[in-house]
């Protein structure tokens, strides 16, 4: 009995085809999107582990806010999520000394020093012509530490003060000491007379005028009367002083002399005055100045007493009388002396009257000098 042929036969299926049909198959098996669509096949990256933490980091009480370490990529197939990021998060230190930032920053250069106003004025750019001539040094001008001294008027003043006033300190425990401390000077004077009335009141005034001059008496006598009676006659006796010194010889060429004649003079009808004529002669400079002392009023008896005691022959009368007031008073008052009568009748001493004619007659040859002398 044959047996029924059957209408299907086997089908060979190649191999490639047996491999497409079974990824047909995966594929379909494949859960779908929301949307419809199938996802994409899961991967896994390939990423390396993170490195651990520093040791400062992994303490209590580090700040939460820095950020971990991470080990840069050189290459990656996947894209992570994006993650927040802190733009202004601090550099993290990597162990080996790489330090890794996603923002970079500009680097701040430490602040330049103050500079004080001279300083920076010493900055700005002066035209040579604007600057001026510097002095000289101190040290240069041979002055030594305390030199500036003569370049301050004001420390000038203190110093001229505080000078004044020891000297007036020392004068006044000592008197004597005056002439000492003044003494000297470019300024040197002689006057023809040695009594101390006279020489003193002179070296008081020019001392007190120029600040230190040297005087000294030299005694030379007149040709006039013994007591010289109006201006002229004072006059021509102060000039015979100077010119009888001259003649002598003591005196060099040019020196400087002061000559003081005593006269008694009426000013008034019967009203008698005593004065004192001062000359002051300087050839070198060509300076011839006269002055003259305040009055000293006499009484009338003591003039009447010098008349009739000077005889009638007498050879000056023309000039004066034969007697002075000064003997006269003597006489009469034997306790007051002949040297400073003057200051018993009027209370002024003739040495204050001639001290006071005598710094006018300084003042006035003072003006008159040369700046060179003075």
């Amino acid at each position: 009995m044959m047996e029924e042929s059957s209408d299907e036969s086997t089908e060979i299926i190649t191999s490639e085809e047996a491999e497409l049909a079974k990824e047909m198959q995966e594929s379909a098996e494949l859960p779908k999107s929301s949307a419809g669509l199938p996802t994409s096949p899961k991967f896994t990256p390939s990423v390396a582990a993170p490195a651990p933490l520093p040791d400062f980091m992994s303490k209590p009480g580090a700040s939460s806010s820095v950020p971990s370490p991470q080990k840069s990529r050189e290459s990656s197939p996947a894209v992570s999520s994006p993650q927040p990021m802190d733009v202004a998060a601090p550099l993290s230190p990597f162990p080996g000394g790489q330090v890794s930032s996603p923002v970079s920053k500009p680097s701040i250069s430490p602040p330049a020093s103050i500079e004080t106003p001279h300083e920076a004025s010493q900055q700005i750019p002066v035209p040579p012509e604007m600057v001026p001539d510097s002095p000289r040094s101190s040290s240069n001008q041979g002055g030594g530490l305390f030199s500036w001294i003569g370049g301050s008027s004001l420390v000038n003043k203190v110093v001229e003060k505080t000078k004044s006033s020891m000297e007036s300190m020392i004068t006044t425990l000592d008197p004597g000491m005056k002439e000492v401390i003044r003494t000297g000077g470019d300024i040197y004077i002689v006057v023809t007379s040695e009594k101390e009335n006279k020489v003193g009141a002179v070296r008081e005034a020019f001392q007190t005028v120029f600040g230190k001059a040297m005087v000294r008496g030299m005694e030379s006598s007149a040709t006039t009367a013994t007591q010289p009676v109006g201006y002229t006659c004072g006059l021509k006796g102060a000039e015979e002083r100077i010119h009888n010194l001259r003649e002598k010889g003591e005196l060099p060429e040019g020196q400087p002399v002061v000559s003081v004649e005593g006269f008694i003079v009426e000013l008034l009808p019967d009203r008698w005055y005593e004065m004192s004529c001062l000359i002051l002669q300087d050839p070198a400079n060509r300076i011839e100045l006269r002055t003259f002392s305040q009055a000293s009023p006499i009484p009338a008896e003591y003039i009447l007493q010098a008349q009739d005691r000077t005889p009638s022959d007498y050879h000056l009368r023309w000039a004066g009388l034969a007697v002075s007031i000064g003997q006269i008073v003597e006489e009469s008052m034997p306790h007051i002396g002949q040297s400073d009568w003057q200051a018993a009748l009027t209370g002024v001493s003739r040495r204050e009257s001639l001290t006071l004619a005598a710094r006018t007659l300084a003042y006035m040859y003072k003006q008159r000098l040369p700046p060179t002398v003075v």
